[in-house]
């Protein structure tokens, strides 16, 4: 018996390990409203979940919430309840058709830095969870240029800015990626002309466009693409059916599927996540302790809390700049300590300090 034990051993098929799925992480954004941003983000998730992928689609334009309005949803939770309100994932995560899932009106995403160091943890556990979970996520952010449209821009490992044919569309659009690129945004953009009247003229319009952004920015376009003008696109808004499921034949419907193709068939050379991006922002090292890491705070915390909570405003926010100043202190007294310098604690330390309004 036990020698039949030993071949059932050597004669075992060997087992196959798993490969652990890692979304492609896409901001879509635009230089100005009104070039149909929000249409080419639900269509192109749309497809890309018909190529057998898991898509999801973060909502990031809290003003407007383009997303639920063109799917007719109306979501009873957001991210937001994830966060502070403790309602678990799939409570917030819609069934958007096309299979594709929808985090709607993600309030205060890029307020990350914000959150206390429990909110902070729940949201880098909660996007490496979804990128684990889908092959691809689409963040439909806000259009114009402010400070939560290029974070997220920066934040995604790809992006694909949505113009128009109009000098305005083009113009705004430079100007977003102007602002990116003073910040140190330095990757291959992919771009989407929309709403193109011909073939002939989003390859023109794509040109001078790519022309301007190598000789001014030095920025280069990975994956051009367009979008023909078609009367379905608005009749599928009218009617809360994206135009690819709608209108499967039409114009619009054909570009975006070239599209996506275009995208599948070029894979990322970015290796980073939402995740890292999120966790260098604070020095988190992620592990599941994160979360946790207020519980053990000692008692005078806990009173200092208290006291901010129930003393008058002006004596709250005397007591803030106190703390803020001997904080500052402590820093500028660890500057000859070279090997404190050079830790990660320092640097978030710096960080920190850097919000501090005394």
């Amino acid at each position: 018996m036990y020698s039949a034990k030993v071949h059932q051993l050597h004669s075992a098929k060997p087992t196959i390990k798993l490969i652990e799925r890692s979304a492609r992480v896409i901001a879509i954004s635009s230089g100005k409203g009104g070039v149909g941003k929000s249409s080419i983000s639900l269509n192109l998730a749309i497809e890309l979940s018909r190529k057998k992928n898991r898509v999801c689609i973060f909502d990031a334009d809290t003003n407007l919430a383009n997303i639920n309005i063109m799917t007719g949803l109306t979501p009873l939770f957001t991210l937001q309840d994830f966060l502070t309100g403790n309602k678990p994932l799939k409570d917030i995560l819609l069934q958007g058709p096309g299979e594709i899932e929808i985090i709607p009106a993600a309030s205060g995403f890029m307020d990350f830095v914000r959150y206390d160091p429990r909110q902070q943890g729940k949201l880098i556990n909660l996007v490496r969870s979804l990128e684990k979970k889908f092959d691809y996520i689409l963040i439909d952010t806000a259009a114009g240029i402010n400070e939560t449209v290029v974070s997220f821009i920066k934040a995604a490992p790809e992006t694909i800015i949505t113009i128009t044919t109009e000098p305005t569309s083009l113009t705004d659009a430079f100007s977003l990626l102007k602002v990116l690129k003073q910040q140190g945004f330095n990757q291959p953009v992919q771009v989407l002309v929309n709403r193109a009247p011909s073939y002939e003229s989003a390859k023109e319009v794509l040109t001078r466009f790519s022309a301007a952004l190598k000789k001014y920015l030095n920025l280069t376009i990975s994956a051009p693409g367009y979008v023909l003008d078609d009367k379905n696109v608005s009749r599928s808004v009218m009617q809360q059916t994206p135009f690819i499921l709608k209108y499967p034949e039409s114009p619009a419907s054909l570009c975006i599927r070239s599209f996506a193709q275009k995208i599948t068939s070029n894979k990322s050379a970015k290796g980073s996540q939402l995740s890292d991006y999120l966790s260098e922002q604070r020095g988190f090292i992620e592990n599941d302790d994160t979360v946790e890491l207020d519980i053990d705070r000692p008692p005078w915390v806990n009173a200092v809390i208290d006291n901010l909570q129930s003393e008058p405003f002006d004596k709250a926010e005397q007591l803030i700049a106190l703390l803020s100043k001997q904080w500052i202190n402590r820093l500028e007294s660890e500057s000859d300590n070279k090997k404190y310098l050079d830790s990660e604690s320092y640097r978030t330390a710096i960080r920190f300090a850097s919000k501090l309004r005394l």
